[in-house]
Formats: structure tokens, sequence, C-alpha cells
């Protein structure tokens, strides 16, 4: 599951080039909706047998229509193994439109006109579902910016399973409004957005209707991006954001076509990994030798002399070699559990999968290392929760032993917490000695309502929050955002539907396949692209000497009338309600608009293609 990252880096190579140029594989596909001619364009995978059919991606374009942009992403979903289609919203003879009033006129027709643009979506799907090389069965739609909103349209119209096409369903950065509900959405739903694009109240309202709407759906936040984050023609694009989002789509397309399935099962002891002490240790190392074999260790250690009792994973194969990031497990509010319970079980799985060195912490000390009394629970986890500071230092003293260990690299280390645990977690970001070597916190089905106390005036971890949809614990998601804004910290917040407190608990009332899959996908891979990053530093992007001084100084302000103009997509109501969106008064003409794009196109281009240049060759070395 951690490769979904690096595949994702290797996919970008498609859209760096598709900000400057066309593969041959790209073959234009001309069809109609009514009368009116389009022309899509279609990447086939290669290899594939006589015969053979595979699931297949609508690309629904920005307000600009298609360009080299949407026809790269064609090639992109063909390097994923599925047939890509970039569609055609306007005409066969309105792709790159440039004029701004233009475009504002065409994406306000299609807004505003619901029929006509389901009409336009389904022209592409049907197109699509023909295709000798297709699988009708497994049909997707993703869209950027306008085709976002175009996914979300179509989503809450595809209200029956029996005739519906389409399984599932991408909204990058798309537009919100007031979708109307017409019955069951028969198709997955997720969606990607800006933390500086949509206001949370909005983001709330579209999380209502899609539960209304009985909708199997994930929204997932990024902070400090602006509409036009994985789009990079435009001034808003983020390649971090950009990566992590497509890394999303990636997961999510595969289990919706099949791919993969969702659903994990807990290490099994003995086999998959042992305990210390209940096997001999020649036995174990040669075992070893043959293939990766993970033990669990029993750490004592203490914290201003109260004793504690953690639990350390790690490959036996990783004695003596390169130094591996440390993880440190909190737990639930039952305890430790033993050095064969659950935190244990999740430590033993980051030692298989990431090779990491992983410790279960202890909170509660070794006279409560598994609680089964529940008013005893509550009794003590109230006690830590109602006093931050000795929760934190509870942490600290495990993240100490960990960074000590010889096998551990002591800059790179995250903490992640279960429950209770995640309320730990963000207690540790929050406080004002959270070491930097500690690169992220995340809180999984954490204890986050009320909201915790900030002890900080700036958190340096990143923040990743995975959470259920139906989890009241999880609180108030826009309350949650400011808090974490008014911290200047990086995060990304992940709600699945559906979803209750507690949902990664194998064996439990409460665990969810789908969320417990996705949740520690989106974790190992952002351990997994924060090590890449702090092993290769991003390189700097070209300058661009060759434009004068006076167009850099104009390019910002007007670049962002671009991106924060929602491809003409909210009404004054919706720039009220959202702070960020104070720059819309500004103007760009046309010429201006032309020259700043490609400016901005080429240099992202260049920027990009250096960062794949590294990630491919690490994400070869991984598969190879």
């Amino acid at each position: 599951m951690i490769l979904s990252g690096s595949k994702a880096f290797l996919s970008f190579l498609a859209i760096a080039k598709g900000a400057v140029s066309v593969s041959a594989e790209v073959t234009p596909v001309q069809y109609t909706d009514g009368e009116l001619d389009l022309l899509g364009y279609t990447s086939i995978p290669v290899g594939g047998a006589d015969g053979e059919k595979f699931p297949a991606v609508v690309i629904l374009p920005d307000w600009n229509n298609i360009d080299s942009f949407e026809q790269g992403q064609a090639e992109y979903m063909s390097d994923l193994g599925y047939v890509g289609f970039a569609a055609d919203l306007y005409g066969a003879d309105m792709h790159d439109v440039q004029e701004f009033e233009t475009k504002q006129a065409m994406a306000g027709m299609l807004r505003g006109d619901t029929p006509l643009y389901l009409g336009r979506i389904n022209a592409a799907i049907e197109t699509l579902s023909a295709m000798p090389e297709v699988d009708s069965s497994k049909i997707a739609i993703i869209g950027y910016c306008l085709g976002g909103t175009g996914v979300l349209t179509y989503s809450f119209a595809n209200t029956d399973p029996a005739t519906s096409k389409v399984v599932a369903g991408v909204s990058f950065h798309g537009g919100l409004m007031e979708f109307p509900i017409s019955g069951e959405v028969a198709s997955k739903v997720l969606v990607l957005s800006g933390g500086n694009d949509d206001a949370g109240t909005a983001v709330e309202d579209l999380e209502a209707r899609l539960k209304q709407a009985n909708a199997t759906w994930q929204i997932t936040r990024y902070s400090g991006v602006e509409h036009g984050f994985a789009v990079p023609k435009g001034a808003a694009y983020n390649e971090w954001v950009a990566h992590r989002s497509h890394a999303e789509m990636e997961t999510f397309l595969d289990e919706a076509f099949n791919v993969t399935s969702y659903g994990s099962e807990p290490p099994v002891e003995g086999t998959d990994y042992m305990v210390a002490g209940t096997e001999d240790a020649e036995v174990a190392v040669e075992r070893a030798a043959g293939e990766p074999t993970v033990v669990v260790e029993t750490v004592d250690y203490d914290h201003d002399g109260f004793e504690l009792e953690g639990y350390l994973a790690h490959s036996l194969t990783s004695m003596g070699a390169a130094k591996a990031p440390g993880l440190v497990i909190l737990p639930d509010w039952d305890g430790a559990s033993g050095p064969n319970g659950y935190e244990a079980e999740r430590a033993a799985l980051a030692a298989m999968q990431a090779g990491m060195v992983a410790m279960v912490a202890d909170i509660y000390g070794t006279e409560f290392t598994n609680v089964e009394d529940f008013s005893k629970r509550g009794e003590l986890a109230t006690t830590y929760r109602s006093d931050p500071e000795l929760f934190v230092g509870r942490i600290q003293a495990a993240i100490d032993v960990l960074r000590a260990n010889p096998m551990v690299d002591n800059e790179n280390i995250y903490v992640a917490g279960y429950c209770f645990g995640g309320t730990g977690a963000i207690d540790y970001a929050f406080s004002p000695g959270a070491l930097e070597s500690v690169k992220a916190v995340v809180p999984i089905h954490g204890g986050l309502n009320p909201l915790r106390a900030v002890q900080t005036d700036k958190v340096s971890q990143h923040v990743l929050i995975l959470s259920g949809g139906i989890d009241d614990a999880h609180g108030n998601t826009t309350e949650l955002e400011q808090q974490l804004d008014g911290t200047g910290a990086t995060w990304e917040i992940t709600r699945y539907s559906e979803t209750p407190h507690g949902f990664t608990k194998w064996g439990s009332g409460a665990y969810n396949a789908m969320a417990d899959s996705r949740s520690w996908d989106s974790m190992m891979s952002l351990f997994a692209d924060m090590q890449f990053i702090e092993s290769r530093p991003m390189p700097p992007a070209a300058p661009p000497a060759e434009e004068p001084a006076a167009m850099v100084e104009e390019e910002t302000p007007e670049a962002m009338e671009e991106s924060s103009s929602h491809d003409g997509e909210h009404d004054e109501k919706d720039h009220d309600s959202h702070d960020h969106d104070s720059h819309d008064e500004t103007k760009m003409d046309e010429a201006e608009m032309d020259e700043t794009m490609a400016m901005e196109s080429s240099a992202a281009a260049r920027a990009l293609a250096g960062v794949i240049s590294m990630a491919g060759a690490a994400a070869i070395a991984l598969v190879a």
C-alpha cells in the first residue's frame, strides 16, 4: 500500500509534460452531444492482451476546456492501467479558451443548466463506454475546477445503480453549490478541497448533502492552498498537495475498479511477527536471513520515576542496517495492551510494510497495561485529557526512548494515536516543547471534541487528521481548521462516510474496512513522502530570467484572478463566507493573462521535472 505515494510521484511526469507537450499516444476522438460537435482525446494502456478490456476514466476539464493538461491526464490514466478520456465541455472549436469573459460565460452556462451539463458529461461517458478496449461496467469520472463541479453534479444525479455505468467520481477543487438531491447516490465520491478555497461551512453543507443522499464518500481538505492547486498551469499550483491528492485518487480508483480491496487482517503472532522471549534467538536470526522477520520487544522505561512499559517492533534485518524512521504509537483508552495487543500489532505492521522502528507508548503505567473496566478507562483517560502537560510528558518519555535507540534515525520521528491516543497526538503538537525532529502527528479517530488547548505560537509538525463521518468525538471540522490555521500548521483532514469512532479496531463492531484501509494508506504514504523530501531536497524552480522585471512584479496578483475566480463557480454569497477571497476584484486583461500563464506553465513544468527525476528513480528502485 505504501508504494501508492511513489506511483503518484512517477505519474506526475505526465502532468508536467501536459503543461508543455502531449504524447503521440494520446489520440483525438470526434463525438457529439446532440448537434454540437465535440473533440475529446483518449489514451489506451499498452501491452494488453488481444481483446482485453480496461477500466476507464473520463477527465472533465477546467474552465478553459481541454488543453495539453487534460490530454496529459488521459495519458496518466493509461499509465495507471486505465483508458483515459479527456472530455470536451464547450465544443470542438473551443479548446484552450483564453478569453476571460468567454470562460466565465461558458462555465456559467453549464453550472446554471444542470440538464445541459449532465448531457455533456453523458456524451463523453457513452462515447468512452462504446470503445472496444473499455470495460463499460468500470467507468469513473474525475474533474478539475469546473470539471470538479461537474463530477459532483453528475454524482448527485446518478441515482440508479441498475443503469449507472459510473462507479466513482473524484472532484479536485470543484466549485461547490447547493447540489439538488434526487435520490441515493449510486457511485462513490472523493472530494479533494483546498483549505483556502472552499469555506469550511460550504464543505459542511456538502457533507450533509452527501449524507442525506446516502452516498459513500470521502472528503479530504488541505491547508494553505487556493483554488486550482492540482493544475500546474496556474499560480495556485502546489506540488505537495497535487501529489498528495492524486495519491488519494489512485488508491480510490484502484478499489472502485476492484484492483484492490478494502480491509486488513491483524498480523499473526508466530507467523508475521514474534514476541521477544517466545522463540529461540538463533532460530529467529536464521528465519530473518531468509525473509523479513519482525520482533516485538518489551521496553522498560520511566517518566520522572513513574514506571512505564512500552513495546518496540522492528525487523531483525534492520539490526546493524541503515537507521530507520521511528514511529511512536499512542494507545486508545484501554491502555498499551501488551506485546501482542492491538497497538503492538499496528507497530508490527509499520515494521513489516515500511521498515520503521515502531514503539507503543505507555501512558497509564505498568499497573494499567490492559484496562478492562469501563469506568476505570474513563477515569484514567479523563486524568490525562484534563492535564495536557502530564499527557505530553508521558508521550515525550516514549519519544526520547525511541530516539535513543541505535536502529532509529532520531531526526525522523512520527507520532500516531488512536482514539484517546489521538487526543495525545494533538496535545503533543500543541505543546511548547514539541521537538522539530517529530515530523508529523496523526490522530486516528482521535478525541478532538472539545478543541484542545494550544500552548505554542507555531506548530511545526505536519498534522494529519483521519476521522469517521459519524464520529461525534471529531467535533466541528470548521472550528478545528480555524484552530490549526491559527497555529500556522500544515494540515490534512479526512472524513469517511458512515464511519464511527474506533473504525480501525479489528474485530470490533465499529470496524470499517474502507476507512481502515484508506486511513492506513494515507498515513503510511505521508511518512514515505516526508522521508523522501527529507532525503532529497526539492530543487529550486528555474528563474524566469527572460521576463522583464515589471512582469515578475505583476505576476502574482494577476494570476490570482485566474485561481480565485473558481472558474466563475462561486456566487457573491460564497465569497462573502470566506475571508481568503478578498482579491477577487482584481482584473486581468487577455494579453496579460496569456503571458503570465505561459510563464507559470513553463516554470512549473521545469521545477516539477526535477522532482520527478529523483522520485522516479526512487520509485523504480522500490518496485524493481
